[in-house]
């Protein structure tokens, strides 16, 4: 029944007599503000139509070694996130040190200590792997990496050869971490620009790791 107050229960609350002088308190407290209530019209479809109209996928097919490209625009970009690795090797051990930066600031950090013998450019190698591990892990697409080890970056862009056997193994070990990624890019920096990642590596050998 339309004027059965049972079926319209707000309505009922709304026009109790103990209810009514609370409601004008706030109405004169709320009429200072000047609070307009608008209803709000359904967004869906227009969102879905301004999102076709600024990012608009692109297909594109260049050579048959080259895989066709589905989705991709430069208007709505993945953010890049940024790995810092350094290792070495000494008495006291092989350690390594990362720092996997999000965009907006965020930095996680990772001492690793092996207990396995290892080389400068092996422990190298190690945080490199490493790090991307837990970039795949977390799903990311985007990744600038920087090292101070001129070896290692020209090894990973195919610009230096690698004729050791096990460094070849960690080359093509990174060649394939790497495929994942939408972008990836390796830098080489100085040293006092990588200094976090080499505390980090030096925090590997000390008694509180």
């Amino acid at each position: 029944m339309a004027g059965d107050p049972d079926r319209k229960p707000l309505r009922a609350i709304l026009h109790r007599p103990d209810t009514s002088g609370w409601l004008a308190k706030w109405t004169v407290r709320l009429g200072e503000f000047d609070i307009q209530y608008r209803p709000r019209p359904a967004l869906k479809a227009q969102v879905l139509a301004d999102f076709i109209a600024e990012c608009p996928t692109t297909n594109v097919q260049s050579g048959e070694d080259d895989p066709v490209k589905v989705g991709t625009s430069d208007c709505c970009p993945d953010p890049t996130w940024v790995l810092h690795i350094d290792g070495a090797s000494n008495a006291q051990g092989s350690r390594a040190g990362f720092l996997l930066t999000g965009p907006e600031g965020v930095t996680t950090e990772h001492a690793l200590r092996f207990d396995f013998k290892a080389s400068n450019n092996q422990a190298e190698y190690e945080a490199l792997v490493a790090g991307l591990k837990l970039a795949l892990e977390l799903g990311i697409n985007h990744l600038q990496v920087f090292s101070d080890s001129q070896l290692i970056v020209g090894q990973t862009k195919g610009e230096f050869e690698t004729r050791d056997p096990t460094m070849a193994k960690y080359r093509q070990k990174v060649k394939d971490l790497v495929t994942p990624f939408k972008y990836f890019e390796i830098s080489h920096i100085p040293r006092t620009e990588n200094a976090r990642a080499d505390a980090l590596s030096r925090l590997a050998t000390s008694d509180y790791v």
